[in-house]
């Protein structure tokens, strides 16, 4: 199993013209401060670097447009992933771009799957085989304060495809290991060619017994090698209008993604427009001199300020008018599409009929009788054994697949995981003074635990015995450990300095673990290094380190814009 290690956070809002530099370069660490000074803005934006979706996004953090990079090292070499203007990019250690993308789910995502190694494939609810967007990799390492203490798999908010929960345990759990995935995959593929080389075979087969049904009553002279010619156009018409019909319900399919994605857009513009005006009419409704009532300070609210909002306005009716044109022109396309796609499958219903009934006057019948029926039969037979053998070969892959996938999850090594994972629930349960219902016969891909504040500490037992049993099954990459406010549910001056020393004693080794508490309590490893951020109350972006910081994304976004 290979770990990832981070190495620093950069954050950057131009908007506000601040930054902030996180160092990482260290095996334990916590980040402390009081609540509203931005540490799990920082743990948050190590994920959103990622492309990863983590719960409750600060809207004054999205407000300022923060972009971000994250340096790590992987395979014994430095990185750098980088979001900005709207993209989100992979750099190597001479700050190179490696890849890029705009949408996760359909550029991003999959060229991070195949960066990591990360090998889950899941069906979305219309039946396709899909990688799943980057939180489905990160899913075990990260628990996140806003919902993440409530239940299990729930620290990232894009978790959204069909059975989640239990696809995820099974996979980071080594209950269904890359292998099984890769499996999968191959299998869905040889499926689908499977799929098309029966349908040529069936077709073929058919003409073969219109042949056998011909009577011989007429013999009119025709050319042999046309009937010959017009078997094979049937035949190759048919497989390019199957191959146009999967290539036609594919645009449909990511045209019908982008309406959605539109859709999407419109609303947070049509909401941003809503908030803007409430701006101005509050802007409105103030005397000319406003005090801040963070830090104090004076501020004018004089009629210039009042007109940029105005103009802002402007922007924003002019941006959701264009994404009206977008919509209307995405739609426009899509029933195109469909009704291109109606006009194949009427093509594929007419090669069907014309294989399949007797036609009049110099037709298929006649081409037949004239050509004589064991001549006609016997060049059907050699197209059919052709596809036939193929069709063999396939068959055979799909069945080593199964068999591959079946061997990978077998109740004896089913068994075996389960027992392991159990066993180390029990113990750190105990350790953490939990007292754990269904006790030695918990779920791995949940945890049914006591109320209060045993709760937290019955999930802090739960993602440690998994991540646990992850690296003694599992060989997918394995990321540092982020954990986000263990304080939840009033912990007492006993269980909480409990719950620091077992995240740092029973991490995995060579695990890097990151914890963001209110306050670092006695008792905590020598080797942890204790950072605090902030320079107020909502504020943990610094105005001094703007230029350095904002210096160093330049490299970045030239290239992105290119």
């Amino acid at each position: 199993m290979t770990n990832v290690r981070f190495v620093g956070l950069f954050l950057l809002s131009r908007t506000e013209k601040r930054a902030l530099k996180v160092p990482l370069n260290a095996s334990r660490i916590v980040i402390q401060g009081g609540n509203g000074f931005g540490k799990s803005a920082i743990l948050k934006s190590i994920y959103e670097t990622l492309g990863a979706l983590p719960q409750k996004i600060d809207s004054r953090w999205r407000a300022g447009n923060v972009s971000s990079a994250l340096v790590f090292e992987y395979q014994g070499k430095r990185y750098t992933a980088v979001k900005a203007l709207g993209m989100y990019a992979l750099f190597d250690a001479e700050r190179k771009l490696l890849f890029s993308g705009q949408q996760i789910v359909k550029e991003w995502g999959p060229q991070l799957a195949k960066f990591f190694g990360f090998k889950l494939i899941m069906t979305d609810r219309d039946g396709d085989i899909v990688v799943p967007p980057p939180s489905y990799m990160f899913a075990p390492f990260y628990i996140d304060q806003d919902m993440g203490w409530s239940r299990p798999w729930s620290s990232f908010q894009d978790l959204y495809l069909p059975d989640s929960t239990r696809t995820l345990a099974d996979y980071h759990s080594g209950l269904r290991p890359d292998a099984y995935y890769e499996a999968r995959a191959n299998l869905a593929v040889d499926r689908i060619a499977l799929s098309e080389l029966e349908a040529s075979v069936s077709t073929l087969r058919d003409a073969i017994d219109q042949i056998q049904q011909i009577d011989e009553g007429v013999s009119p002279t025709y050319d042999m090698g046309e009937f010959r010619a017009e078997v094979e156009d049937l035949v190759r018409e048919s497989e390019t209008l199957l191959t146009q019909q999967r290539e036609y319900r594919r645009e449909i399919s990511e045209l019908h993604e982008e309406t959605h994605l539109l859709q999407s857009e419109k609303s947070l513009l049509e909401r941003a427009l809503r908030e803007l005006r409430e701006e101005f009419d509050v802007a409105a409704a103030l005397p000319d001199e406003i005090e801040c009532p963070t830090c104090g300070q004076g501020y004018a609210n004089d009629l210039a300020d009042r007109f940029a909002l105005i103009q802002d306005e402007g922007v924003l009716t002019e941006a959701i008018g264009a994404t009206n044109i977008k919509l209307t022109r995405v739609r426009e396309d899509e029933q195109q599409k469909q009704d291109k796609l109606h006009e194949i499958e009427r093509s594929l219903r007419r090669i069907e009929h014309i294989l399949a009934v007797e036609r009049a006057a110099l037709s298929f019948n006649d081409v037949v009788i004239a050509a004589g029926k064991t001549e006609a039969a016997k060049i059907l037979r050699s197209s059919l054994g052709e596809k036939a053998a193929d069709a063999a070969d396939v068959r055979y892959r799909v069945d080593k697949h199964r068999d591959t996938m079946t061997s990978l999850t077998s109740a004896k090594r089913s068994g075996e995981i389960l027992k392991f994972y159990r066993a180390l629930l029990a113990k750190y349960a105990f350790d953490l003074d939990v007292a754990l219902e269904q006790d030695g016969a918990q779920s791995i891909h949940r945890i049914q635990a006591a109320r209060g504040s045993e709760g937290p500490r019955g999930l802090l037992a739960y993602y440690y015995a998994f991540l646990q049993t992850r690296v003694k099954y599992a060989t997918a990459t394995a990321f540092p450990i982020v954990i986000d406010a263990p304080n939840q549910q009033g912990q007492d001056a006993v269980h909480l300095p409990q719950m620091l020393r077992f995240i740092f004693a029973q991490a995995p080794a060579d695990a890097q673990v990151i914890v963001a508490v209110e306050e670092a309590s006695q008792g905590l490893p020598a080797d942890v290094d204790i950072r605090s951020y902030g320079v107020q109350r909502r504020q943990v972006l610094r105005e001094a380190e703007f230029d350095e910081i904002n210096e160093r994304f330049s490299v970045y976004t030239r290239q992105l814009l290119l």
